[in-house]
């Protein structure tokens, strides 16, 4: 029933127009939905005429995909895996390690809460590609970090993208670490040894398209997000589709990762278990933990719409629905999401690239919202076949 209700939702929406492909992985008390891939890596040429059908690339499931604000939850862990080191503290000022921040009260825990009043875009970047086309990060991350709060930490909640790219420069600081291997070290890799082995402990023979999980894939196993001849990148596809991340490198603290939903989902199951062998314990509890009451008050939390822990979002009801009262998880802006239930036992993960071939040709939410639905409606109705 689950897997007919996705396949019906999917084939919607590609059809409609929603997006051009979108790829499905779903596991419900650790039983595994088989992976469910609909429509094309592209769908128009780098001109913004539309390929003949002879042309389209159709997805699979070795796809790649552009996680987009997906990367801020890996941010959330690493950054939470120093605090266990002892490199970072939750609730002293960043300028403690952060010279550029001195006379400012921000701490981590308003950066991953977006408490932290910072605003929500940095846009340096531009002013750097319109100078003259050439991005220097040591620069960049000066001015980011310079950037004047709108409002005082703890005032209001307010995403900022910004606030998650200070976060990688003050886990780079502390370090000494380029941003792309510490995130690899500390919670990549971790990740993705798995998917190198069968369930009986052999290494798997290597595959063409293996899965994938990271800042840097082939572009030519990717799915096209925006066409941008105005920035030189004609149809971005194995670039990172952020501007901000892109002019850092490609690796930025608020989007850059890359992933299959395969690994996806199996991140999303270290997730939901309690990403034990990672983070500690107390601090993935504290990822989990609504942490808006205690910093904005009881009040101004009940008046926000949906809550927020320590890099996940709760129950944000326009995509996680109404049964996802106890779901946490992100979205990224090029169309993707991943949710997780530990009450409900289930783990969701839906990548489009609905921003192909531009960021204005649709809202994926509802697509979103019906897809942890179904899958919440199969968790009433009881457990799947295990799926190998």
């Amino acid at each position: 029933m689950l897997r007919q209700d996705l396949e019906r939702i999917l084939a919607a929406a590609v059809e409609d127009g929603i997006t051009p492909s979108a790829v499905c992985a779903v596991a419900l008390n650790g039983n595994y939905v088989p992976t469910l891939t609909f429509g094309h890596v592209a769908t128009y040429a780098d001109d913004g005429t539309r390929l003949p059908e002879a042309q389209r690339v159709p997805v699979t499931e070795r796809t790649v995909y552009d996680l987009a604000s997906i990367t801020k939850v890996f941010t959330a862990i690493t950054a939470l895996s120093l605090v266990d080191d002892g490199l970072l503290e939750l609730d002293v000022p960043v300028s403690t390690y952060l010279d550029e921040y001195k006379g400012r009260e921000i701490t981590l825990r308003h950066l991953l809460t977006h408490t932290s009043g910072l605003p929500g875009t940095w846009t340096g970047w531009r002013a750097a590609f319109d100078d003259g086309h050439f991005f220097d990060r040591e620069e960049l991350l000066k001015d980011l970090l310079e950037t004047a709060p709108e409002t005082a930490p703890g005032a209001a909640l307010k995403y900022s993208c910004l606030g998650y790219n200070t976060i990688m420069a003050l886990a780079e600081r502390v370090t000494r670490q380029p941003w792309a291997s510490l995130v690899h070290d500390r919670v990549l890799d971790p990740v993705t040894a798995p998917l190198l082995y069968s369930e009986f402990g052999s290494p798997v023979i290597a595959e063409e398209e293996p899965s994938f999980l990271g800042f840097y894939p082939d572009p030519a196993r990717c799915a096209a997000t925006e066409i941008q001849p105005e920035f030189g990148r004609g149809t971005v596809q194995g670039i990172v589709h952020d501007e901000a991340a892109w002019s850092l490198g490609g690796a930025g603290g608020n989007a850059g990762l890359f992933a299959t939903a395969d690994a996806l989902l199996a991140f999303a199951e270290i997730l939901r278990t309690g990403v034990r062998g990672i983070i500690s314990d107390e601090l993935a509890a504290e990822m989990w933990r609504d942490q808006l009451p205690d910093i904005l008050g009881p009040q101004a939390a009940r008046d926000a719409e949906f809550g927020h822990g320590l890099g996940l979002r709760i129950h944000q009801e326009s995509w996680m629905g109404v049964d996802g009262v106890d779901g946490r998880g992100h979205s990224g802006f090029t169309g993707t999401s991943m949710l997780v239930d530990r009450d409900a036992g289930i783990s969701v993960v839906l990548l489009t690239n609905r921003v192909h071939p531009n960021r204005d040709a649709s809202d994926v939410a509802p697509l979103r919202r019906a897809v942890a639905e179904a899958v919440y409606n199969q968790a009433k109705r009881g457990p799947i076949p295990r799926v190998y």
